[in-house]
C-alpha cells in the first residue's frame, strides 16, 4: 500500500510539472499571449526543458526577513527595478548546502499583491540555460506552512522575456543568488 501511495504521489508531482511546462509552451505559442512580436517569433526556437527530475524539487528552510532591505536590481535594459528582501531559503542539492533570497516587488504591484520573486543563476548559465539567469515565481500562500519549510521546484524555473526579446526590462539576478551547482531542471536555452 505504501509503495502504491508513493508511486501515486510521484506521478501527481510529475503531472503538475508537465502541466506547468505545457502551459508555458502554449503561452509563448499563442498569438494572444506571447510576449514576442512577429520578427522575434521568426527567430524563436521554442521553449525546451530539461527532463523532469524530482531531485530538483527541494524542501527548503524558510527564514523570513523582517524589515528587509530594498535592493536596486540592474536590468537587461540598463534600468533599475527595486525589490525588497522577503526571506532566505536554505536547502541541499547534490549534498551541497545552498542559500537563496526571495524578493517582493517594491512597491508591491497592485495586480500581484501576493507575488514573490526568486531570481537565480547556476553553473548551467551560458551553456545549457540562458546566460542572464532564470526565475521562479512563488506566492505568499505557497510558502505559509507550520513546519518552517517551503518547496522550491526548479523544474518550474523559466527564462525571463529578455532571453527571447530585447524589448523587455528584466531584472538581473543578484550575486548572492548564485548557486555553485548545475540546476539541470526547468527551461533550457537554445541560442
Amino acid at each position: 500500500m505504501l509503495i502504491t501511495s508513493c508511486a501515486t504521489k510521484k506521478m501527481s508531482e510529475l503531472s503538475d510539472i508537465e502541466k506547468y511546462q505545457q502551459e508555458l509552451i502554449e503561452f509563448y505559442n499563442d498569438s494572444n499571449t506571447t510576449p514576442l512580436n512577429a520578427e522575434e517569433k521568426l527567430n524563436f526556437k521554442g521553449i525546451t526543458f530539461f527532463p523532469v527530475d524530482t531531485k530538483y524539487k527541494v524542501k527548503a528552510d524558510f527564514i523570513p526577513i523582517n524589515d528587509g532591505n530594498v535592493i536596486p536590481f540592474p536590468t537587461s535594459a540598463g534600468k533599475i527595478k527595486h525589490y525588497k528582501e522577503y526571506a532566505m531559503v536554505n536547502f541541499y542539492i547534490d549534498g551541497k548546502e545552498q542559500s537563496l533570497t526571495i524578493y517582493q516587488s517594491n512597491p508591491i504591484q497592485e495586480e500581484y499583491p501576493d507575488h514573490l520573486f526568486l531570481p537565480f543563476t547556476d553553473e548551467t548559465n551560458g551553456e545549457t540555460t540562458y546566460g542572464g539567469g532564470r526565475y521562479i515565481d512563488l506566492k505568499i500562500q505557497d510558502i505559509l506552512s507550520d513546519d518552517g519549510k517551503v518547496t522550491i521546484d526548479f523544474n518550474q524555473a523559466y527564462n525571463p522575456y529578455c532571453a527571447y526579446s530585447k524589448r523587455y526590462n528584466c531584472p538581473i539576478p543578484p550575486g548572492n543568488n548564485s548557486l555553485n551547482v548545475e540546476i539541470k531542471a526547468g527551461v533550457t536555452y537554445k541560442k
